[in-house]
């Protein structure tokens, strides 16, 4: 396998996505713990909902616990990683050949829809990862797509990514 080499690299501020998932979770506990305190009985199923619910939560406050947007330079060009994640358990990645323009740009929450990861590349054709308002970095993709990542200083990645716009 070829080593991927790191051109920028930045360690997104997702500890605001972290803390709102955080307290989704405590408030469903919470609200869960009074309807079976109020109820005669806790039915199985309502139970296995709990824990399936709290588990999926879990994992998704794993996932942005650290997420780290990259540009690095492989045998075919440059190409934009984001992984989710300690040690990158969930990794995106958009190759050379799927890059079709980059932008530095300025959204507001309202724009990108609030925290977290929204949309869809595979159903709606545009996906963002936002962890705050403010600067972001666009990318057109292959097959009339786009992907939104908020950044600090989004026009070093596209310098580094090397795109002709």
């Amino acid at each position: 396998m070829i080593e991927r080499v790191i051109v920028i690299e930045q360690r997104l501020a997702s500890i605001g996505v972290a803390l709102a998932i955080g307290v989704i979770m405590v408030v469903f506990l919470f609200a869960s713990s009074l309807f079976f305190t109020t109820s005669s009985s806790t039915p199985a199923v309502a139970v296995a909902i709990e824990i399936v619910v709290v588990g999926c939560l879990s994992f998704v406050l794993f996932l942005f616990w650290r997420v780290i947007v990259r540009v690095v330079e492989t045998p075919e060009g440059r190409a934009l990683e984001v992984l989710y994640g300690p040690g990158g358990f969930v990794r995106q990645t958009f190759e050379h050949g799927e890059l079709e323009e980059a932008y530095a740009r300025d959204f507001s929450f309202a724009q990108m829809g609030g925290w977290g990861y929204r949309g869809s590349l595979r159903l709606l054709r545009q996906a963002a990862l936002v962890t705050r308002r403010g600067e972001a970095l666009e990318l057109i993709l292959r097959g009339k797509r786009r992907f939104i990542v908020t950044v600090n200083e989004p026009e070093e990645f596209v310098e580094a990514l090397q795109l002709s716009n």
